[in-house]
C-alpha cells in the first residue's frame, strides 16, 4: 500500500530545501490544507505525509498532525509534530488562526467574573465554610458554574 500511495504522493508535492516548506500542488480545501485520496478515504495531504516517513503509525490513527511552520500546504516532514486535540486547539490559538482566537479568563467578553474573584471563590471554598449555593447567590452566579471554577474545570485552580 505504501508504495503506491508514496509515487503518487510526493509527485504532488513540490520539494525545496529541507528548511523549507514542500507544498503541495493538487487539490486543496478552502482551509488551503491538501486533499489526498487513499483507499481509506480522502486525508489531509499533511497527515499522508506524516504516514509514509513514520510519524504516523496509521492514516486513520487518532492524533492530529500539526505544522511547525502554520502553513497548511506545507508537507514538509520536519515541519510536522503529532497532537492531541486539545494541542491542536492551543497551537491555533497561540498562532491566533481560526474563526475566533480562544479567549480565557478575563479576556474572554462572556466573562462574568475577574480572576480576583474567582481566585476569592476558590480560597473560601476551600476553607469548608461555605458551599457552592452561597457563593453562588454572592457572585451573581449559578452552583454549576461555581463547581466549575472550584473544581478548576474553568479558570483552572488558583495556586
Amino acid at each position: 500500500m505504501i508504495s503506491t500511495i508514496e509515487s503518487r504522493f510526493w509527485n504532488k508535492v513540490s520539494k525545496s530545501s529541507p528548511e523549507q516548506c514542500w507544498e503541495w500542488t493538487a487539490h486543496t480545501l478552502r482551509s488551503g490544507y491538501g486533499w489526498f485520496h487513499t483507499s481509506e478515504g480522502p486525508k489531509g495531504a499533511h497527515r499522508v505525509a506524516a504516514f509514509l516517513v513514520g510519524l504516523l503509525p496509521t492514516l486513520s490513527h487518532e492524533l492530529h498532525v500539526l505544522h511547525r511552520c502554520d502553513n497548511p500546504k506545507c508537507c514538509n516532514p520536519t515541519h510536522l509534530f503529532l497532537g492531541t486535540n486539545a494541542d491542536n486547539a492551543r497551537d491555533k490559538a497561540l498562532k491566533n488562526r481560526g474563526r475566533g482566537v480562544a479567549q480565557f479568563g478575563e479576556s474572554n467578553p462572556a466573562s462574568k467574573l475577574t480572576a480576583v474573584q474567582v481566585a476569592d471563590i476558590q480560597k473560601k471554598y476551600a476553607t469548608g465554610t461555605i458551599s457552592q449555593t452561597n457563593l453562588a447567590k454572592e457572585y451573581g452566579m449559578t452552583q454549576p458554574a461555581i463547581s466549575r471554577i472550584v473544581t478548576g474545570a474553568r479558570w483552572g485552580v488558583a495556586s
